[in-house]
């Protein structure tokens, strides 16, 4: 019997877990299912992927938040013995809950000042997770999770560089190349996850690679593994610089990812677009 509940068919980091984790013992549906009481019999522990892309831009709307809806029907799956009482929830977060680095490496003490609607929202769906589920949740701050992303309609940051080297043989940044930011490829997204998911500790915890890298870096080991290529700079200011402090993940779980770890998810990202 599945004993967690994946959310998110078509969310890339979801598939990127089950790889990692296992599909035995997971039960991934599409947000749509949370509806269905069934999908929460005998489910032990839930990660949701799921996300409203208005949450994101707007101001707070409790419908738009699927974090709090998911927590409704777990509440309501509990009441009916779906669910035991002490099940647990691991909440994707953001760094963007810190708000502005200003030179300091964020951690977990930091007090929070999200600058815009993301980080204000989930912020507010933390607090409102941490009240109802206490030492059952566990809150994952994440930086900059990055992969192969070049899919139709795929615009993230990566999904656009892909596609800007694959069909114009260059790579585009509107900020220096030596903005230093926290990466972390998905790969040790998804390992680090399936340690928190088994051993679903409560509390709060960064999870990036804790690399402060020059972002000029990886567009360029991209381009090396691609073959061919140029790096385009159309502006030379540094923003949104950030790195994160991940030394209570490490205490816990051991380390999540070198900048050796980066560079090789680059040149790997590199040769699959040169071949696909």
């Amino acid at each position: 019997m599945a004993d967690v509940l994946v959310i998110g068919r078509s969310s890339f980091l979801a598939r990127s877990f089950i790889d990692t984790y296992g599909a035995d013992g997971v039960r991934h549906v599409a947000w749509a299912d949370v509806a269905r009481p069934e999908t929460f019999d005998g489910i032990g522990c839930v990660v949701n992927f799921a996300i409203d892309p208005r949450y994101m831009r707007e101001a707070y709307d409790p419908a738009l938040d699927c974090d709090r809806r998911l927590a409704e029907a777990i509440g309501q799956a509990q009441r009916e013995g779906r669910m035991p009482a002490n099940a647990h929830v691991v909440m994707l977060s953001t760094r963007k809950v810190y708000g502005p680095a200003d030179g300091a490496a964020l951690d977990e003490a930091r007090v929070p000042a999200p600058q815009d609607a993301y980080g204000r929202n989930k912020l507010e769906t933390e607090g409102l997770l941490r009240d109802r589920f206490g030492p059952h949740l566990t809150i994952l701050r994440l930086s900059n999770i990055f992969g192969y992303e070049d899919l139709p309609g795929r615009r993230t940051f990566l999904g656009l560089l892909l596609r800007s080297l694959r069909e114009e043989g260059v790579i585009r940044y509107d900020v220096s190349p030596f903005t230093e930011k926290d990466f972390l490829p998905v790969e040790q997204f998804a390992a680090a996850l399936a340690k928190v998911v088994r051993a679903r500790p409560g509390g709060l915890l960064n999870l990036g690679s804790g690399v402060a890298l020059e972002v000029g870096w990886l567009a360029m080991w991209i381009i090396e593994g691609y073959g061919r290529g140029s790096l385009s700079i159309s502006s030379p200011d540094i923003r949104d610089a950030f790195t994160m402090t991940v030394d209570d993940f490490v205490t816990r779980f051991g380390p999540i990812a070198s900048r050796e770890d980066i560079r090789a998810a680059c040149l790997a990202i590199g040769r699959r677009l040169r071949v696909e």
